[in-house]
């Protein structure tokens, strides 16, 4: 199974992925949105994670990108500016869970291991 990380923050990103390695989960992490989408890993990915507010596009434009493109594997979207709106949107384009940060790890492997059975 590979897991995908995308988050402009490299702290969030570095921690999270090593976090999900040491759980023993396959995870590629990447700086952007528009990374991921020119990656393999964007139609071979079997779960994303994704932060919401990142420059350019952001994770509710990686979902509609992806959803536009006919990619389907769950999405977890986390930030750290929790709105309802965002939320409500994120849950329209299909996202498997939305997260707050800072994240709690244990409940987001815990989230990971439900959606991935």
């Amino acid at each position: 199974m590979t897991i995908c990380i995308v988050d402009d923050d490299d702290g969030v990103r570095s921690s999270l992925a090593n976090y999900l390695r040491a759980a023993g989960l396959y995870v590629r992490a990447f700086d952007s949105a528009e990374l991921f989408l020119t990656s393999s890993y964007s139609t071979t990915a079997d779960c994303l994670i994704t932060d919401l507010h990142m420059p350019d596009l952001d994770g509710l434009g990686l979902q509609r990108e992806l959803n536009r493109m006919g990619r389907r594997f769950p999405v977890v979207v986390m930030t750290a500016f929790p709105a309802m709106a965002a939320r409500r949107v994120s849950s329209q384009l299909g996202a498997a869970a939305f997260f707050e940060k800072p994240l709690d790890p244990d409940a987001l492997l815990e989230k990971l291991e439900e959606i991935l059975r």
